[in-house]
C-alpha cells in the first residue's frame, strides 16, 4: 500500500532575498535564488494545495516581505480557504505593511527576536532593530493580528530568556517559540554560539518552570522540534512522536523544490515543481524515505540504544543531519544528555 498521508502544513520560502545578513542564518539568505517562482507559477502552486488537503501555509524567507507579490499570493490562499501565516525579521514592519497584512488575511505573524536589545541587534547586524520590532508588534496587536515571536537560542542569549519572556508578555505576544541554533549556513562557523549541554539543560529547566505556571507567565511557550524528548523538562502535549517531515508537513523553496522541512539542506530536496506537480512529488513511492520507511535499525549512535527510539525516531531530522551528517541521531536531546550527565539537572 502506498503512503496515504497529506501535507497539512506547508512551509513556503517565498524568496531567499533578505534585507539583513544575520550571523546565525541557516539559509545564508541575502540574494534571491536563481529562477525563483514567478507570480503566475506561485498562484498555480496555490491551486494545487486543496487536493492535497493543505490547511495552513507559512511564508518564510529570506525575508518574505521583500517579495512584491506576497499579498497577491496570500489572498489567493485565503480564497482557497487556507490559513496563511508569515514569519518576518521585522525590518519592514510599519503601519502600511500591517494594513496590507490585514487586507491579505494573514491569520498570524511571527517575528524573530533573538535576545534582549543589545544581543538581538548584534546577531542581526542592525542597530535599533529591537526597538523597531517592539513598535511593529504594537501595531500588529492594535490591528488584531495574533503575534508570535520566534527565538533562536544560543550561548549568547540563553541567560536572557526569563527577561525576554516578561517583555514579550507585556507586549501582547501570545505564543513564543524557541529553537536551538542549527549549525547550518552562516551558523556553521559560529561554534561559540552553539548551546553547550549545560546550557541546553538550562533551557529545558526554564521551559518546565514557565510551562508549569503559564497563567502567570504569558506568552505560551511552544518549543521547536529540536527540543527536549522524554524527561520531566519536556512537557509538550501531545508528547514528541518523531519528525513529521514528509508525513504531514513539507517545505517549498523559492525556486520550486520540495523538501520535508525548510530547515533541511537543499541537497535533500525530493523533486522540482517545474517538472512535476506537488501531488506527484508527495506521493512518489520513494519520497521522504527517511521518515516514511523508518525502522529502529536506522537510529544513529546518539540514539541506537535508547528505549524511546521507536517513538522518537531520533529527534529532529534537520538538527540530526546538520550536526551528524545523518538522520535519526539528534544530539540535542535532554534524555540522552541527562542519562550521561545527571549532575547537570542539579545546576
Amino acid at each position: 500500500m502506498g503512503f496515504e498521508g497529506f501535507p497539512l502544513i506547508v512551509g513556503w520560502e517565498l524568496t531567499l532575498a533578505c534585507n539583513l545578513r544575520c550571523g546565525h542564518c541557516g539559509s545564508t539568505a541575502g540574494v534571491p535564488r536563481a529562477g525563483e517562482l514567478t507570480t503566475a507559477e506561485a498562484l498555480s502552486l496555490c491551486d494545487q494545495f486543496p487536493d492535497l488537503l493543505v490547511c495552513e501555509v507559512d511564508f518564510t524567507g529570506g525575508e518574505p516581505l521583500v517579495r512584491s507579490d506576497w499579498v497577491q499570493i496570500a489572498v489567493r490562499l485565503g480564497e482557497l480557504g487556507i490559513q496563511t501565516k508569515l514569519i518576518t525579521n521585522g525590518v519592514l514592519l510599519g503601519p502600511e505593511t500591517v494594513k496590507l497584512m490585514r487586507l491579505a488575511g494573514l491569520t498570524r505573524v511571527g517575528v524573530s527576536i533573538d535576545g534582549l536589545e543589545a544581543t538581538h541587534d548584534r546577531i542581526r547586524g542592525r542597530p535599533g532593530l529591537f526597538r523597531h520590532i517592539r513598535e511593529g508588534i504594537d501595531l500588529l496587536v492594535a490591528a488584531g493580528i495574533p503575534v508570535s515571536v520566534v527565538t533562536t537560542v544560543t550561548e549568547l542569549n540563553v541567560h536572557e530568556l526569563p527577561e525576554l519572556h516578561a517583555i514579550l508578555g507585556s507586549a501582547g505576544v501570545d505564543v513564543w517559540q524557541f529553537q536551538p541554533l542549527f549549525p547550518l549556513g552562516r551558523a556553521e562557523v559560529r561554534g561559540a554560539w552553539r548551546l553547550s549541554e549545560s546550557s541546553y539543560v538550562r533551557l529545558g529547566r526554564f521551559y518546565a518552570e514557565r510551562s508549569a505556571s503559564e497563567a502567570d507567565f504569558p506568552p505560551r511557550i511552544s518549543p521547536g522540534d529540536s527540543f527536549g524528548y522524554f524527561t520531566e523538562y519536556d512537557l509538550r502535549a501531545p508528547p514528541w512522536a518523531g519528525c513529521s517531515a514528509g508525513l504531514d508537513v513539507c517545505g517549498i523553496t523559492s525556486d520550486g523544490r520540495v523538501k520535508g522541512c525548510l530547515a533541511m539542506p537543499d541537497e535533500l530536496a525530493e523533486g522540482d515543481l517545474r517538472e512535476r506537480d506537488l501531488w506527484d512529488i508527495w506521493f512518489d513511492e520513494g519520497a521522504f524515505a527517511y521518515n516514511r520507511r523508518f525502522s529502529v535499525p536506522d537510529l544513529g549512535l546518539t540514539c541506537t540504544s535508547c528505549r524511546h527510539g521507536e517513538q522518537c525516531r531520533g529527534g529532529c531530522s534537520s538538527m540530526s543531519y546538520a550536526c551528524t551528517g545523518r538522520m535519526h541521531s539528534d544530539p540535542y536531546c535532554l534524555h540522552s544528555i541527562l542519562s550521561r550527565s545527571p549532575e547537570l539537572a542539579l545546576r
